[in-house]
């Protein structure tokens, strides 16, 4: 592979980060209406079911986040790595 073929390769996994970051972004953002509708449908609840989903889908808000922020970061070294070549 040379140079050329390496840089165009960094560039489709840097679109593929891209793709999955955005992705990644709007799985939190269904999460966070889920979780924002349980609250209220559920906001007299003292079920401990109820509060370890309400947990659960804060949980996968921040892992969601997390997915999207390490995307974001892999492709910045990424281009890092491909401006050195």
């Amino acid at each position: 592979m040379d140079i050329t073929q390496v840089k165009a390769t960094i560039t489709r996994g840097k679109q593929a980060a891209a793709d999955g970051s955005v992705l990644a972004q709007g799985v939190r953002d269904q999460a966070e209406q889920a979780r924002t509708s349980a609250a209220a449908t559920a906001h007299d609840s003292t079920h401990d079911e109820v509060e370890a989903g309400l947990k659960k889908l804060k949980e996968a808000m921040r892992e969601a986040s997390r997915v999207a922020e390490l995307l974001g970061s892999g492709s910045d070294a990424a281009s890092e790595y491909a401006a050195k070549l």
